[in-house]
């Protein structure tokens, strides 16, 4: 069996832009890149329905450099989207 994907959770603290991360897997040395962005998860803005179709449309608009990697958990009036860099589509 081949495993496509390893999710390993970890904190980053103060990422203001872009988290470069270098791995190695099987003693070959990757790079990869996340951006966290937060997006306004506010009740004022209208029903649950329609903040998560306003973060669908946010998603699917967002840079197509970037895949959608990870939805974390709301918070008190936001929600952390985290973005991996598709090297596949930056050369575009």
């Amino acid at each position: 069996m081949i495993m496509q994907n390893v999710r390993v959770q970890f904190t980053i603290p103060n990422v203001e832009k872009v988290a470069n991360l270098d791995i190695h897997v099987n003693g070959e040395q990757r790079s990869l890149k996340f951006r966290v962005e937060t997006f306004n998860w506010d009740s004022d803005n209208g029903s649950s329905e329609d903040l998560v179709n306003i973060l669908r449309d946010r998603i699917q608009n967002y840079d197509s450099q970037w895949e959608l990697y990870h939805i974390g958990a709301p918070q008190e009036h936001s929600i952390p989207i985290t973005f991996r860099f598709n090297e596949k589509n930056s050369e575009n």
